[in-house]
C-alpha cells in the first residue's frame, strides 16, 4: 500500500496490511470513545442521559396534552416524539460532519474507511441509545407488541442513518452559508409542530393533511404506531411517493459518505 497524493486528492493506493488494518480498528475505537466522552463531559450519569433526554421531554409533553385535555395516546406522543428528536438530532451531527476530519489524531492522516466506519458505529449506538428506553417503557409499562417494538427499532436506526445523509450532504453548503443552520433550525421547529410527532395524522385534515403526505417522517412514524396497534394513517397513504422518499435518501446517505474524502482533501489544511 502507498499513498498517492496530488492536487486533488490523497488517498492510499493498494490492499492494507494486517498490521494496517488492526491499527485503523484501533483508530475507529479510539474516536468512537473520543465522540463519547465529549458528549457526555462532565455529567456523573454521562450516556444515560442519551436514554433518559427522549423519555423526559415526552413526559414534559404529556403533562401538556394532559393540562389541555388533549385525547392523543400516550404511546403515539412516546413514538412521534423520540422518533422527530432522533431526526433532528442526527440531520445536525450530519450538518456538522465536516468540522473536524482528524478524529482527534492530530500528529497523522487518518484514513478516510477510519472516519466513516466510526460514524457509522457512531450512529448506529446513538439511534440505539435514544430509543431503547422509550422501548422499554413501551414494552414493560404499556404492553406493547413485541413486534411493534422490534418495528420501533429498526426504523429508529433507519431514520438516523438517513437524515445524517441528508445533513451529510448539507454540510458543504452550511460550511459556505452558516446562517443556514438557523434556518435549518426554524424549519425543524415548525416541522414538529406541524408533522405527527405529537399526534397522529389521521387528528388533521385538508391541507394539513396533504402536506404531511409529502413529508417522509410521516411514513417512517405512522409505519411504528401501525406496528404498535396504535392509530395509524400509513395504510391510507401512497407507498409510491414513500418508495420515492426513500430512494432519495438512501441516495443521499450513499453520496454523503462518498464524498467525505473529497470534502476533507478540498476543506481542510491537515487531514
Amino acid at each position: 500500500m502507498e499513498r498517492v497524493i496530488t492536487s486533488e486528492f490523497c488517498k492510499e493506493v493498494g490492499e492494507l496490511s494486517p498490521e494496517a488494518l488492526k491499527l485503523d480498528r484501533n483508530r475507529m475505537k479510539f474516536i468512537l470513545k473520543k465522540k463519547f466522552r465529549n458528549l457526555s463531559g462532565r455529567k456523573r450519569l454521562g450516556l444515560v442521559w442519551m436514554v433518559l433526554d427522549p423519555i423526559v421531554v415526552s413526559l414534559v409533553y404529556l403533562f401538556v396534552f394532559s393540562v389541555l385535555s388533549a385525547r392523543t395516546s400516550i404511546v403515539t406522543i412516546f413514538v412521534g416524539i423520540t422518533l422527530f428528536r432522533l431526526t433532528q438530532n442526527s440531520l445536525k451531527i450530519g450538518m456538522n460532519s465536516i468540522k473536524d476530519f482528524t478524529g482527534g489524531l492530530k500528529a497523522e492522516r487518518v484514513r478516510t474507511r477510519v472516519l466513516i466506519g466510526s460514524m457509522i458505529r457512531y450512529r448506529t449506538i446513538d439511534n440505539f441509545l435514544q430509543s431503547f428506553g422509550v422501548a422499554l417503557i413501551l414494552l414493560l409499562v404499556f404492553d406493547a407488541p413485541l413486534i411493534g417494538i422490534i418495528s420501533f427499532l429498526i426504523i429508529s436506526q433507519l431514520i438516523g442513518f438517513l437524515s445524517e445523509g441528508v445533513g451529510m450532504n448539507l454540510a458543504p453548503l452550511v460550511k459556505k452559508v452558516p446562517d443556514l443552520i438557523n434556518v435549518v433550525n426554524y424549519v425543524l421547529m415548525t416541522l414538529f409542530f406541524a408533522s405527527p410527532a405529537l399526534y397522529p395524522l389521521s387528528t388533521t385534515e385538508g391541507i394539513h393533511y396533504k402536506l404531511n403526505e409529502l413529508h417522509p417522517f410521516t411514513y417512517f412514524v405512522e409505519t411504528a404506531r401501525y406496528f404498535l396497534d396504535e392509530q395509524s394513517e400509513i395504510l391510507n397513504l401512497d407507498y409510491r411517493l414513500f418508495g420515492f422518499f426513500l430512494f432519495i435518501l438512501v441516495a443521499s446517505i450513499i453520496r454523503g459518505y462518498s464524498i467525505i474524502d473529497r470534502l476533507r482533501w478540498r476543506m481542510t489544511t491537515w487531514s
